[in-house]
């Protein structure tokens, strides 16, 4: 399919441009939840996922849909580190079996996983040109039927 993809509704709402006719009505509207890192993900990755998944929970962005979007990025993100290591150790600049100079291969690696993150980082609202297109709005209600049943026991005594 050609053209923009189509923005999430409560993105149309808080960047207030939302039109009636244009609203998904249909749109799933998940609670937001920090989820459990995935378990193939390795323990400096699980510790990452956990704080960022804490994070954005915290600012209203992390639902238990993004979970794979957000174990992709740390993924990214421990790649990203390893070649760093990588050409830190080596320099940007290798010779080969045949004294040619040619760039570390790391580096290529290393340039990759931050164009990957910096993709991502934007889906989440991490970027600051990312956050500037954004406008506050009021956070979505998250509900606890069990808290619903208690606080109308409350509220017929009054």
């Amino acid at each position: 399919m050609a053209g923009r993809k189509p923005l999430p509704t409560q993105l149309k709402l808080v960047k207030g441009t939302a039109r009636p006719h244009r609203i998904n009505k249909a749109e799933p509207n998940p609670v937001v939840v920090a989820p459990e890192p995935p378990d193939h993900l390795e323990e400096a990755a699980r510790v990452k996922f956990s704080e960022m998944a804490q994070m954005l929970a915290r600012h209203g962005v992390m639902t238990e849909l993004d979970a794979s979007a957000l174990a992709r990025y740390v993924v990214i993100w421990r790649r990203w580190l390893e070649a760093e290591a990588e050409v830190k150790r080596r320099g940007p600049v290798v010779k080969t079996s045949n004294d040619n100079i040619i760039q570390n291969p790391f580096l290529a690696v290393a340039n990759k996983c931050l164009a990957q993150m910096a993709q991502i980082e934007s889906e989440f609202g991490l970027t600051p040109s990312s956050r500037s297109r954004l406008r506050m709005a009021e956070p979505a209600e998250t509900s606890d039927p069990f808290e619903d049943f208690l606080s109308r026991g409350k509220q017929a005594k009054r």
